[in-house]
């Protein structure tokens, strides 16, 4: 019922909102999704019926100033507040010496696509996400951010995290610089935010090409008196590259890590927010432009787990597709992905509907 509620509030949202974006013309992204699942812990099976609705409603692309309201909801899910259901609402201004952002979106800092050290303002370090899902990091807030060309491909970006307490000593800020050295990007920065406890959070990001796409960042997390343990220093990099074959055919390889280089590098059992060494290779093959299939898996060298999905996606008709998943952890009882507590084996079919 909870559920149904929000999904009721999206759908009013959209028509408030709609007045507003008359020019345009919304985006529906629509997926329903039968899910069947088993928990191997109580030995037991569950099956349920998901919908994930998306309504986006953007400004015209033009003139100087631009903007987006994303409206989300899930069903089923727990308790919703509008906070949730309003995944982005800015607008972009562009002044002639300075860029202004306002509003609730993501600011994209640091590279790669699950493991990104350089992403302080979200972080983009945990194994607890959705390997079914298009985009794997999607974490918005409210912000305020200017961004100051300083040349073709240089800029420096000042960004403002207002308090969820209402309290001006809380308020979180940031700023990068970002510029090519040579056939090399170059972006370094700092940020720091107050989730109960102040961190203080620099980084430094590479991303060049060797024939495949390469991208290398790095981060320290401090706290109030600017130390550290051993398990705040985070190394993240990967390797991305596109094969193309006659027929339409087409290959894509990507692989990631994360490192926490002062961790224990002895064989047992990792936990999620300390371990040591994660692999998330990633392969997509499309033997046409109508069907893709996808193999994602985050692997736990150090204890020979890992988590796995394989899926697939047939375009039938414009913007409708039927698409399917098969999910499973492997490892055992202390391991950092395992059969034990909460995990299951899932297998989703449906289908998606954009319009």
């Amino acid at each position: 019922m909870v559920g149904k509620r929000n999904l009721l509030l999206l759908l009013v949202l959209s028509f408030l909102f709609s007045p507003l974006f008359s020019a345009v013309v919304p985006v529906v992204d629509m997926s329903l999704m039968g899910i069947f699942n088993y928990k191997p812990s109580t030995e037991s099976f569950h099956q349920l019926m998901g919908m994930d609705l998306k309504i986006s409603l953007p400004s015209p692309n033009s003139g100087n100033v631009r903007g987006e309201v994303v409206l989300k909801a899930t069903y089923p899910s727990g308790t919703l507040t509008l906070d949730d259901i309003v995944h982005k609402a800015y607008l972009r201004a562009r002044f002639p010496s300075f860029r202004l952002t306002a509003g609730k979106t993501r600011l994209s800092w640091g590279d790669g696509m699950l493991f990104n050290a350089g992403d302080v303002l979200y972080g983009s370090s945990s194994t607890s996400v959705s390997l079914t899902q298009a985009e794997l990091r999607d974490k918005t807030d409210w912000m305020a951010a200017l961004n100051y060309p300083l040349g073709f491909f240089s800029f420096f970006e000042t960004i403002l995290i207002p308090s969820t307490s209402g309290r001006i000593e809380d308020a979180g800020f940031g700023f990068r610089f970002y510029t090519n050295v040579g056939e090399t990007k170059v972006e370094a920065g700092f940020a720091t935010t107050d989730a109960g406890v102040r961190k203080h959070k620099p980084y430094v990001s590479l991303q060049g090409n060797i024939g495949a796409d390469w991208y290398l960042s790095s981060s320290v997390e401090l706290d109030r008196q600017f130390t550290a343990s051993t398990s705040d220093l985070l190394v993240t990099g990967g390797l991305f590259h596109s094969l193309y074959f006659p027929g339409d055919r087409t290959l894509t390889l990507r692989l990631e890590f994360l490192s926490r280089p002062l961790q224990s590098w002895a064989f047992t059992g990792q936990e999620d927010a300390n371990c040591t060494l994660l692999l998330y290779p990633e392969l997509v093959y499309s033997p046409s432009t109508s069907l893709s299939l996808r193999l994602r898996t985050i692997l736990s060298p150090l204890d020979l787990s890992m988590n796995t999905t394989v899926g697939a996606s047939w375009s039938v008709f414009e913007g409708f597709s039927l698409v399917g998943y098969l999910s499973a952890p492997f490892g055992q009882s202390s391991d950092l992905f395992n059969w034990e507590g909460d995990q299951r084996i899932a297998l989703g079919v449906g289908a998606s509907w954009i319009y």
